[in-house]
């Protein structure tokens, strides 16, 4: 059983873009950290997505061939909200995951990530065409949205009930989260956001909480991320973006860490989430140590792919490290398994001398 590095080309967003990389720029940036494989997002880096032309499928070949890592996931997204005036029926999502299935094994890759608010029950009528190509389908688990969330519950529910080894879960290392992102502190700070409300916000995850456990749901809201703030909070607000920023700290959550043992069984990947390698070459708010000896433990079989999300809270005018932030989130990775893959290797050894005593 092997844990293996790779990297969700959401990290390089910027360097994609702004920076000009382009798709084969930000796949050789990350060949050459030496990471093992690659998921991509074919919205936005296949031109054309579901509709692509020849060319372009044969130019995304070419790019591989050039480039031979292991292709891990196609991250995708089923707008729901794609019109102002309504969400997509059922049948019309149906649509636009069939198409994005047939895409994703044209290009070769095994794995579709569908975003954690897709709807589990246009799951069961694609179902046939995902065994027909051979493509996984599996939602994100992701902070602010862990496996208790009444949505991720229900596709959990929905994916027991299909028991198909082509259905199941991503899981985001942000719902490990025991730290609230200190960038994301310094990036509000900078647009005004209360020190209060900030220092309020840091002693719920300090007390072992989080901004989703700390606060209870709005019944009255047909929003189930809606949340009721305290007296003793919304006495410190002192402009919208204090609210704002309270709120926002229910996207990041410190499940209990018991979790992998129950649903490991239907984890596909993982997303390493991170916002902040510091300079001591850890990630400021997630313990990857701890996480990293669980999986080890159990015995996990896959990938963790970096995915860098601290670019959303970079200061304006401030550079963006991405390429840099991605390579230190790889050595960390490097690091932490194979030191608790050493460790748990050690254990069997000194248990099977004292076996012998």
């Amino acid at each position: 059983m092997t844990i293996r590095k790779g990297v969700s080309l959401y990290s390089l967003q910027d360097a994609y873009g702004r920076g000009g990389l382009g798709l084969e720029g930000c796949i050789d940036a990350v060949e050459k950290m030496g990471t093992q494989g690659i998921e991509i997002l074919s919205d936005q880096m296949i031109r054309g997505a579901a509709n692509a032309g020849e060319e372009t499928l044969a130019e995304f070949d070419a790019i591989m061939e050039r480039h031979p890592l292991e292709r891990v996931s196609n991250d995708i997204f089923i707008n729901s909200s794609l019109y102002r005036n309504r969400w997509l029926t059922a049948e019309e999502q149906v649509e636009l995951l069939s198409a994005d299935l047939r895409l994703t094994h044209r290009l070769g890759i095994p794995l579709v990530r569908l975003v954690s608010r897709t709807d589990p029950a246009v799951i069961r009528p694609v179902l046939p065409l995902a065994e027909r190509l051979g493509v996984t389908m599996a939602v994100e688990v992701h902070a602010g949205m862990s496996f208790d969330h009444p949505l991720t519950a229900a596709w959990i529910k929905e994916m027991k009930e299909l028991d198909s080894p082509l259905v199941g879960l991503v899981v985001d290392f942000g719902i490990y989260c025991q730290r609230h992102p200190r960038v994301a502190a310094s990036y509000f700070r900078s647009q005004g956001v209360s020190e209060d409300v900030i220092a309020y916000i840091d002693d719920i995850y300090a007390s072992g909480s989080d901004g989703r456990r700390a606060f209870p749901r709005d019944p009255s809201s047909p929003d189930v991320d809606r949340y009721l703030f305290p007296d003793d909070l919304t006495r410190l607000f002192k402009n919208p973006l204090d609210e704002f920023y309270a709120m926002m700290s229910s996207g990041y959550e410190n499940t209990p860490l018991e979790t992998l043992d129950e649903y490991l069984p239907w984890i596909k990947s993982f997303h390493g989430k991170f916002w902040e390698i510091t300079e001591e070459g850890e990630e400021y708010s997630i313990d990857y140590g701890r996480i990293f000896t669980r999986l080890n433990r159990l015995g996990f079989d896959g990938y963790v792919c970096s995915e860098y999300e601290g670019q959303r809270f970079v200061v304006p005018g401030e550079p963006i490290h991405d390429i840099e932030q991605v390579r230190l989130h790889q050595d960390l990775m490097d690091r932490h398994i194979n030191v608790s893959r050493d460790r748990m290797h050690l254990r069997k050894l000194m248990s099977i001398e004292l076996g012998k005593s």
